[in-house]
């Protein structure tokens, strides 16, 4: 396949979202994927991977324990990426979902009084036969020495996930507590905003083909790291694995 570099013009626009279930909203086909830039992006995750090592993991790295977690491969683009389109890329997509999060604060306006932190950018890709099994994006974190669970130090209030591509099969979003909504999988270019909350527990189907790679932010209420119990694994929280 040819590589197209990506052009320094506007690659997202307005659109009207569509409900998925209640508080669950999806605006389709709101952003343009060039051709080439997911494989871009992949194979420099594909380089990093194999350089995490046991010692890594067992001194909780960030890096190691972003990749290892669960089932997707997770990446920091404002840090890792290094081919240009790459980053000109995820610039767009940045803009793209601020604009997204806008229209969501728009519609549900309690919870722009509620946030006042953003989260790290994360891409992320599956491979199969990788899934996450249901969850809350809100969760406690265990301190591994002794098996307690702590207060996270900042409270999700919104998880904004963008679905780069669609040409796999499986890996659709399914949610506990709305059995009566077929999983859902969004086409290439669409934003998907949720509540964090338990309530909206969700999973990702497993990978039964091909690779998904999306782009991934939540909005929190951040409280000081410094005020939980003292021998809380604090560089699990401020990574948040989900467990």
């Amino acid at each position: 396949m040819r590589h197209h570099r990506v052009k320094k013009n506007n690659l997202w626009r307005r659109v009207k979202p569509i409900e998925v279930v209640k508080g669950v909203w999806s605006w389709e086909n709101c952003l343009d994927v060039p051709e080439g830039v997911i494989d871009t992006m992949n194979k420099e995750v594909d380089a990093w991977v194999p350089t995490v090592t046991e010692q890594d993991i067992k001194q909780k790295n960030a890096k190691s324990s972003v990749a290892l977690a669960n089932g997707p491969i997770r990446f920091s683009p404002e840090n890792d990426f290094k081919h240009e389109d790459s980053k000109t890329f995820l610039k767009y997509c940045q803009k793209n979902v601020l604009d997204k999060i806008a229209d969501y604060f728009d519609m549900f306006e309690e919870v722009s009084r509620e946030v006042n932190w953003m989260e790290n950018w994360q891409y992320i890709t599956y491979r199969p036969p990788k899934h996450m099994t249901y969850h809350s994006d809100n969760h406690s974190v265990r301190n591994p020495n002794t098996n307690q669970n702590y207060p996270a130090p900042y409270f999700r209030r919104i998880t904004a996930l963008t679905y780069l591509n669609d040409d796999f099969d499986g890996g659709a979003l399914s949610f506990r507590y709305f059995p009566e909504v077929d999983p859902y999988k969004p086409p290439a270019g669409s934003v998907v905003i949720m509540p964090s909350s338990y309530m909206w527990s969700h999973a990702t189907t497993p990978l039964l083909n091909g690779r998904k790679a999306a782009f991934l932010v939540s909005c929190a209420s951040h409280y000081d790291i410094a005020s939980l119990e003292e021998g809380a694994d604090i560089e699990d929280i401020q990574r948040r694995e989900i467990r």
